[in-house]
Parts: structure tokens; C-alpha cells; sequence
């Protein structure tokens, strides 16, 4: 799918609850149910997790910037 064509999700809430919620997102991923209430208390999911939980979104037709999970973006070139 074109990336243009997902729809933005901006909290970390928002990715556990597209996910379907704590347990579902931890099982995709690999990870205890703790960890998903961590990230929510945190504002901040696990970065190991970012190419896993992203692909699923994106099959769902989201997706959520990379800040999310504690990643900065790439430097913006100039022309």
C-alpha cells in the first residue's frame, strides 16, 4: 500500500488500541502483556518492536511516526 494512503496515528495509545489492545500488540510482538502497559504509561513503545508493529499497521492501512517508538528521524538534506 502507498504510504500516502495510511491514515497517521500519533499516541502510543493509539498503535496498542489499533493493534486491539495490550495483549494483542505484546503477542505480535513478541513481548509480555507488562510491556504494552509500560509503553502506554511511558509514551513510548519498545524499539525492537518498530519494524513488527509498523508492517502491522500498515497492513491495517495506519501508520505512526517512528518518534514513537524512540526513533529519530533522519536529518532533512538540503537540495
Amino acid at each position: 500500500m502507498n504510504d500516502s494512503r495510511l491514515k497517521l496515528i500519533a499516541t502510543v495509545d493509539e498503535v496498542i488500541d489499533a493493534l486491539g489492545g495490550g495483549s494483542a500488540a505484546s503477542r505480535l510482538a513478541g513481548l509480555t502483556p507488562q510491556s504494552m502497559t509500560n509503553a502506554r504509561a511511558r509514551g513510548r513503545l519498545p524499539y525492537p518492536t518498530f519494524l513488527i508493529l509498523s508492517d502491522e499497521l500498515a497492513r491495517r492501512g495506519l501508520k505512526a511516526p517512528a518518534e514513537l517508538w524512540g526513533i529519530k528521524p533522519a536529518p532533512k538534506r538540503r537540495a
